[in-house]
């Protein structure tokens, strides 16, 4: 990468250099306004590092005027330790980053080592959205409907922060799977992502598995033990089912909210956190707080991007695309030769009810793969695996199926 250093002062701007080159760059310094106007045409920097207070002129109207030409182009700005307010000038003009004098490695460090995570996530993104166009996938989440266009979008703007993220649906809608990928698209994408179900694990013991224990501070407890907050570290904890957590312990979890910092169980020091958290829940949240199963407050600290999933009747025209990307998984992994669908077999999908949404159609394309004695799955053997009870009359009457346009939370038929 092109590195443009304009900096007045002659040592600072050899250190600089040094430091582009010792991290892969190519680097020109210049010491004046009128230079770096002369090096902007003649190099073509990608980066531009600049001292905001320069001998003829203003820093800041180099990074603009250089943006304008190619809004590509990044910058990093230098400044004094009393110009704090030039800097934030200056962020407003393009720049990503600021360095403070006087320099040290460290901070250089840390900048560039911001600027690689920056690049990684905008490559990922780029990727990913031409996978989306493709395949009709963001990550592992599938789906072509209008629903589900709009989904992938919310779910990108949030990924860029690290906001709490509260994802609400009924069972089976892919809520980990939404964690997961907002984890892959976020700047933590190269550290952790623990998953932790609240509901599947005793109520005495959630605490210890999140906040992690002493060594003698409950029976059993034989040694130290880092809970999964402190397993996160630098990426993302995903709290599912989160009201099945009791109410003692959402204050201890609020507390490290709002603190940053957790004590292990029979534990004194305070650690510090730095996690992304993601919750879940199949409960409507307004509900869980009239019910008491859900702090208030907890509630508001949790919320603040909420993301709800639609059921898989509210995205119907997903399912025969969902139900080939389950399919290809499964050949991928079993290797038997079941390489497509019959169409009738694709339109009984697509008419059943699906009350346990995108896990249950992930199941029955399975079974119907491991039926299967052909190349393709006919429509004999998905009726056989749909359960009767849940079929539509549209699954066994022969018509091709009605377009559903179910709005979000309308009452599933049964």
């Amino acid at each position: 990468m092109k590195v443009l250093i304009v900096e007045d002062d002659l040592a600072t701007r050899k250190g600089l250099e040094e430091s582009v080159k010792d991290h892969g760059g190519e680097a020109r310094s210049v010491g004046t306004v009128k230079e770096a106007s002369r090096a902007l045409e003649e190099f073509d920097p990608r980066l531009l590092i600049i001292d905001i207070h320069l001998p003829d002129g203003d820093g800041s109207e180099v990074l603009r005027a250089a943006r304008e030409n190619d809004p590509d182009r990044e910058g990093i700005v230098i400044t004094g330790q009393g110009s704090i307010d030039n800097a934030i000038e200056a962020l407003r003009a393009g720049a990503v980053d600021y360095l403070l004098k006087p320099l040290r490695p460290a901070q250089l460090e840390v900048v560039f080592n911001r600027l690689a995570d920056r690049r990684r996530l905008e490559t990922e993104v780029e990727t990913l959205r031409g996978e989306l166009q493709e395949t009709g996938r963001l990550g592992d989440l599938v789906g072509r409907s209008p629903v589900m266009t709009q989904m992938f979008d919310v779910i990108r703007r949030v990924a860029r922060s690290n906001a709490p993220v509260l994802i609400t649906g009924a069972s089976g809608t892919g809520k980990e799977v939404a964690a997961r990928t907002i984890h892959r698209l976020s700047r933590r994408a190269a550290k952790p992502f623990v998953a932790f179900n609240c509901g599947a694990i005793s109520p005495t013991l959630i605490e210890s598995e999140l906040f992690g224990h002493e060594r003698g501070s409950f029976t059993g407890a034989d040694k130290r033990r880092a809970g999964y907050f402190e397993e996160a570290a630098g990426g993302t904890l995903f709290l599912d089912e989160i009201t099945e957590m009791g109410s003692e312990l959402q204050v201890k979890l609020l507390r490290v909210l709002e603190d940053r910092t957790l004590r292990r169980v029979g534990g004194s020091q305070e650690l510090k956190v730095d996690v992304r958290l993601i919750s879940a829940t199949n409960r409507d949240p307004h509900d869980a707080i009239k019910h008491k199963k859900l702090r208030e407050d907890l509630f508001y600290r949790l919320n603040v991007f909420p993301i709800a999933l639609p059921t898989l009747t509210e995205r119907s025209e997903d399912i025969p695309l969902l139900a080939e990307h389950f399919r290809k998984l499964i050949e991928e992994q079993e290797r038997a030769g079941v390489n497509g669908w019959e169409a009738k077999a694709l339109e009984m999908l697509q008419a059943y009810n699906w009350p346990g949404n995108v896990r249950e159609l992930r199941n029955i394309v399975h079974r119907a793969y491991v039926m299967t004695e052909g190349k393709t799955i006919r429509p004999d053997v998905v009726l056989a695996l749909l359960p009767r009870a849940s079929r539509s009359r549209r699954a066994t009457s022969g018509k091709k199926p009605l377009k559903q346009k179910a709005a979000a939370g309308a009452p599933r038929k049964k």
